[in-house]
């Protein structure tokens, strides 16, 4: 043999062993790779298997407890009922001329007939709604001596005095005569027998949506 084809043949014997190193090391990575890949999951299915699963309840969405009623409160409110008709409903055009006079007339005969015949403790109901918040429900108020003591809903619980819709028959009157100067239009109902406003309807300007309702019914004296 030649001194070339012996140095030929030493070559290629020396690329073929380096060959098969590489390719050693390479199954040796995946194989590690592997390794690692098998041994990370088993770490995480038995950290997830210790961990123990706790199961949260529910939060109480039913009704809340019956509240006794001891007062013959939830009684009251059997004259919530519908009324179609509010008897001899008056309406007063505010932009037209005189119509303010005559609603300031109309509202200190009425006032003059209550206090002259009301009497000095009683409990009456009020619902009261506007454009914005809407309608609200049906309250019982108890008034002593001219003033809102005490109020509450249907379902016979206590109700803020603080709130916008807690009145005494006072106060309806109040709001009547405070809108005999700003508002544009009012439509209301006497009670024929204590002379207390029972519908109230008013409409601010510019309207038409700035509407507010007041009802009261159901006044006795206690």
């Amino acid at each position: 043999m030649s001194k070339r084809a012996a140095a030929l043949a030493q070559y290629e014997d020396h690329d073929h062993g380096c060959g098969s190193v590489k390719l050693s090391r390479n199954r040796a990575r995946v194989r590690i790779a592997w390794a690692k890949r098998l041994v990370l999951s088993c770490l995480i299915v038995a950290c997830h298997r210790a961990v123990p699963v706790t199961s949260i309840p529910a939060k109480n969405i039913g009704p809340g407890p019956i509240v006794p009623d001891t007062g013959g409160v939830i009684a009251f409110f059997k004259d919530t009922g519908p009324v179609v008709n509010f008897p001899e409903t008056r309406t007063f055009n505010l932009q037209t001329p005189g119509q303010r006079d005559s609603l300031r007339t109309a509202l200190r005969g009425e006032r003059a007939l209550w206090r002259a015949s009301s009497p000095p403790d009683y409990r009456f109901l009020v619902r009261t709604g506007c454009f914005c918040p809407g309608v609200r429900g049906w309250l019982l108020m108890e008034v002593r001596k001219g003033q809102s003591l005490r109020a509450w809903d249907r379902a016979g619980r206590s109700a803020p005095l603080s709130d916008w819709d807690t009145f005494s028959i006072d106060g309806l009157f109040d709001i009547l005569e405070r809108s005999a100067d700003h508002d544009a239009a009012v439509q209301v109902s006497f009670d024929p027998r204590w002379h207390f406003p029972t519908y109230i309807h008013t409409r601010a300007l510019p309207g038409p949506d700035m509407w507010a309702v007041i009802e009261a019914r159901g006044l006795r004296p206690i």
